[in-house]
Parts: C-alpha cells; sequence; structure tokens
C-alpha cells in the first residue's frame, strides 16, 4: 500500500495538495505523526485538518490546536484547519486551500 501512494505522491501531475485527517481532541498518534513527517519527506507540505472540531467548547480550541502544532512541528510550521463535519466550521478554510 505504502508504495502504491509514494507513486501517486510522486507521479500524479494533478495533485497540488495533501490533506491528513486528524482529532483535534487528541494529541496525534504514531501513525498521524509518521504519516506527516512522510507526506513532508515526499516534498509536500500537508495541510491538517483538525477533525471534531464541535467536540470541544470554543474556549479550548486554540489549546488544541496548539497541542497539534507542537506534536507535529518540523521546524517548518504546521498549517491546521479545525473543522466540524457536523456544523461545517472550517469548510470555507478548506475549500479555499482547494481553489487557491
Amino acid at each position: 500500500m505504502g508504495k502504491m501512494i509514494e507513486n501517486y505522491l510522486k507521479k500524479s501531475p494533478m495533485l497540488k495538495c495533501v490533506f491528513l485527517l486528524v482529532d483535534i481532541r487528541h494529541e496525534p498518534s504514531a501513525n498521524d505523526k509518521t504519516m506527516y513527517d512522510w507526506v513532508v519527506y515526499n516534498g509536500y507540505r500537508p495541510i491538517v485538518i483538525a477533525t471534531k472540531l464541535d467536540k470541544l467548547k470554543r474556549s479550548q480550541v486554540a489549546k488544541h490546536v496548539k497541542m497539534l502544532r507542537t506534536a507535529l512541528d518540523d521546524g517548518n510550521g504546521v498549517d491546521i484547519i479545525p473543522f466540524s463535519a457536523e456544523t461545517k466550521q472550517g469548510r470555507e478554510e478548506i475549500w479555499g486551500v482547494i481553489e487557491g
């Protein structure tokens, strides 16, 4: 599976951006970190979509985004968009990235 994804990342002329979905409520797992590093290694700056935003209180969001940013930081900054499928918060930001 890894080789297939790697070939797609390296050879697809249409691929412009990679999104990585993580749960905003929890520290990124070892798999999340590995995937983030692997995407960066393959030449992309992944956009982290921090899902389950509706499960947090508004006052907790900044703290959880900071936790994700700290855990995934590779020294080049991490682009994180908090998102809720339920409330659609963050949807316009994601579309902005896709269309931009």
